[in-house]
């Protein structure tokens, strides 16, 4: 009754979990076995059937002793006949049409009981190792019959070439049902790879689970979640984005009433207290400078799903960047530009572009020292393959230690020498350089000079 049971309910279970990942492999091992299995039967049938057979240079011999008795008989001599037989290498007789041999030579009893088994020469042999009885015909209805040794028959290499069939039939069904199966698990693992990869380049329009389809209830169900998960993200995103945009605006509205009364309170203060109203405008010119670079940054993170790159002359903008901070340098400092020709166009945001490298000098005039020396290199660059417009950013001030190199881009990041009032800057321009190398799928890497200073290289693609 359970078995019965158990035949009616299996065909709902089966279709339960048809479409499951663990069916799937089932199915697979199970199909990859029958044909092992089978394959390996047909083999090993064929193997015997073309190789059970007695080996045709053993043919050769047998029919050479028929053809030499032959000889003997016609010459009479039966003693003869038998010292002939009994000096060969195989155990053989010659018999008369009753089966009985036509010399006095005593046959063995079990070579007589074989003799019921006699075999022709064509024969097909067993496919165990044994000494058949082999009958070729003579003249005068003689015949004389030869018993094969065991260690001529071509059974006895069968267990290596058994093994062989194994191991070859073997590796390669499974080697041929791995690559479907690793292709067929590849498919949807790619599908997901790309449609990660479109994410972090904020695509939020793209949806897994179009792509999968509902082949495999498992990678179907992780589609859906990485579809939740997307939309997920994207809200946050732009919620992230309607906070920084909302909070900005609500502090920038009471620093401009708040530079609205200093103006105003400048008339009514006496000038021995107007040192006291330049601090506080300082201080409120300070603060919005700092919403500014904190909204910049927030864009720039999310920069990556808007921006469109366009070929541009990085010299060009170098060259005007350049000219135009030189006015900001100390008295004993000087700026030049180097540029390699040819430099070919690369692809980049020419805002960006101008706030980065307008960053990156404004940086060195303000920590390399009074008498730094700054260089701004253009100049192609290959690495690993890839073709890069390099600019170049280097000075020779006192650099930085190697162990604050991989932190300087990080937001918020300010080195000891840099944490006082006077020199001035928040963290953020080296954590926005390397936002908007990002956004533009460029490179930004720091590193001290051998002959002293810092040098920052951004490496745009071409």
């Amino acid at each position: 009754m359970n078995m019965l049971h158990w035949f009616c309910t299996c065909p709902s279970f089966v279709r339960k979990h048809k479409n499951g990942l663990a069916f799937r492999l089932f199915s697979a091992f199970a199909v990859s076995l029958f044909l092992i299995i089978s394959l390996q039967s047909l083999a090993e049938i064929a193997l015997m059937k073309s190789m059970l057979r007695i080996p045709a240079s053993i043919q050769t011999k047998m029919l050479d002793l028929a053809d030499q008795a032959n000889v003997m008989i016609e010459d009479g001599d039966m003693d003869e006949l038998a010292d002939w037989a009994r000096a060969q290498e195989y155990y053989l007789f010659v018999l008369d049409e009753n089966k009985r041999p036509i010399t006095h030579r005593d046959m063995h009893p079990h070579f007589a009981f074989k003799l019921r088994y006699l075999r022709p020469l064509d024969t097909q042999l067993d496919n165990e190792v044994n000494r058949p009885i082999i009958g070729i015909p003579l003249k005068d209805g003689l015949t004389i019959v030869i018993q094969m040794p065991y260690q001529y028959h071509p059974a006895k290499d069968f267990p290596l070439y058994f093994g062989i069939i194994k191991f070859v039939i073997s590796g390669l069904i499974l080697g041929l049902f791995s690559w479907v199966i690793a292709h067929y698990l590849q498919q949807p693992l790619a599908k997901l790879r790309e449609v990660s990869h479109k994410l972090a380049q904020g695509d939020f329009d793209v949806k897994v689970g179009e792509e999968i389809g509902h082949s495999v209830r498992e990678f179907s169900e992780l589609a859906h979640d990485f579809d939740n998960m997307t939309h997920e993200i994207h809200s946050l995103a732009e919620k992230q984005q309607r906070l920084i945009r909302d909070v900005s605006h609500e502090l920038r509205t009471p620093l401009a009433r708040h530079n609205l009364a200093l103006h105003l309170l400048r008339k009514k203060v006496d000038s021995e207290h107007q040192h006291l109203l330049d601090r506080l405008e300082s201080e409120s010119n300070e603060m919005n400078e700092l919403v500014g670079e904190i909204l910049e940054f927030s864009r720039l993170e999310n920069a990556r799903y808007s921006t469109k790159l366009e070929a541009i002359m990085l010299e060009s903008h170098c060259s005007a960047q350049v000219a135009q901070r030189r006015v900001d340098l100390k008295l004993n400092q000087s700026l030049e530009m180097t540029a390699t020709q040819p430099i070919p166009m690369a692809m980049a945001d020419p805002r960006l572009v101008t706030r980065i490298i307008s960053n990156l000098i404004g940086n060195a005039i303000k920590y390399a020292g009074d008498s730094a020396v700054i260089q701004v290199i253009v100049t192609p660059y290959t690495e690993q393959d890839k073709e890069y417009v390099a600019v170049i950013v280097e000075d020779d001030g006192l650099g930085i230690q190697e162990h604050q190199l991989s932190d300087i881009f990080s937001p918020f990041t300010r080195l000891e020498s840099a944490r006082d009032k006077q020199s001035g800057g928040y963290g953020l321009g080296l954590a926005i350089v390397k936002e908007a190398m990002s956004v533009m799928k460029g490179k930004v890497k720091a590193e001290n000079r051998k002959e002293g200073g810092l040098r920052i290289s951004l490496l745009f693609p071409v």
